[in-house]
């Protein structure tokens, strides 16, 4: 079963040998896209206190450093970059009936809250990666997709997210939103290794997943949808371990990991993301005083005010 995902890979962008190297940035970029080589650097944040947004901030509110070298930055417009949406679905076999009907559900209504220039791309995964649309500004080719979906077969979550990742080519701003409801069972990578494919992409990522009834124990943290973390109980299971490092990926692009209760909160989940995206900061530089090759650091902070800064922890620069 692994075999098509392999060849789905090296046909459609060349980077099959990239899934048994992760660490190695994806190649697949053109030269302009943040984390391949770069003139500059777009820095996308969240500000928050105590799990509220903070808005109304300035450039001058904000101190960043790239590899300790503090650097001149700008706010840019987010109505000025495109964005590209790419939606990276669960099909598997637990999405059937009330599930699946809610899925569908909510990725329309994110579609309704995206822009008319905003271009949307749709994966779909079970043991294997569908990639049913490419980037399109035609969000009806999107919805037909959608109602198209039957469910079927294993979970290889993290194959499917390197797919989104490496394959479509954008230009501006691109948000990844993975939806899932249950552990990967099927994947090549771990989550270690994905973690490093998202560190080095251009990609803000976002992960929905919907808490099942059998995997209400675990020994590891769980947030609700308004960030409020929910007691530890009972022994670690595996859908507890996939969460925990589902959000690990999220949070090292500046995302996050949001838990739905139930399919009817699903669209509640997707919602939220639709509002810290319009909520966000977009600083731009041009960095100074730093080596361009290799991994860059990045420490943003608001000297002198009050808030929690959520963003990318760094960025790669490939050689010339």
């Amino acid at each position: 079963m692994k075999a098509p995902f392999l060849a789905f890979l090296a046909v459609l962008s060349g980077a099959a040998s990239q899934v048994a190297q992760p660490p190695t940035p994806p190649k697949v970029h053109s030269p302009e896209v943040f984390g391949v080589q770069v003139d500059s650097v777009y820095v996308d944040a969240f500000v928050s206190q105590r799990r509220d947004p903070v808005v109304g901030l300035t450039a001058a509110d904000f101190e960043l450093k790239d590899n300790g070298v503090v650097q001149k930055i700008d706010l840019v417009s987010a109505e000025a970059l495109p964005l590209t949406a790419v939606l990276v679905f669960d099909s598997s076999n637990s999405l059937a009936g009330e599930r699946l009907a809610a899925l569908q559900a909510s990725g329309k209504a994110f579609l309704e809250s995206l822009r008319p220039q905003d271009e949307v791309s749709l994966f779909t995964f079970a043991g294997e990666t569908q990639w049913l649309v490419r980037p399109t500004a035609d969000k009806a080719a999107i919805t037909r997709a959608l109602d198209g979906l039957q469910p079927g077969g294993a979970t290889a979550v993290l194959d499917a997210l390197y797919a989104a990742l490496v394959l479509p080519q954008t230009q501006g701003r691109t948000l990844v939103v993975l939806f899932t409801d249950g552990e990967d069972n099927m994947s090549w990578l771990d989550w270690r290794q994905m973690r490093v494919v998202a560190e080095r992409s251009n990609a803000l990522i976002h992960v929905v997943g919907l808490k099942r009834v059998e995997d209400t124990v675990g020994a590891l943290p769980s947030v609700d949808l308004s960030g409020r973390m929910l007691p530890m109980t009972g022994t670690p299971s595996m859908e507890f371990l996939h969460t925990w490092g589902m959000r690990q990926i999220a949070e090292s692009t500046g995302g996050r990991y949001w838990e739905a209760e139930s399919p009817a909160r699903l669209k509640s989940a997707f919602a939220a993301i639709t509002e810290t995206m319009a909520q966000r900061y977009i600083l731009s530089y041009e960095p100074q005083g730093v080596k361009r090759p290799g991994w860059h650091e990045i420490e943003l902070r608001l000297p002198g005010r009050t808030g929690d800064v959520h963003t990318r922890r760094g960025y790669w620069v490939a050689e010339r």
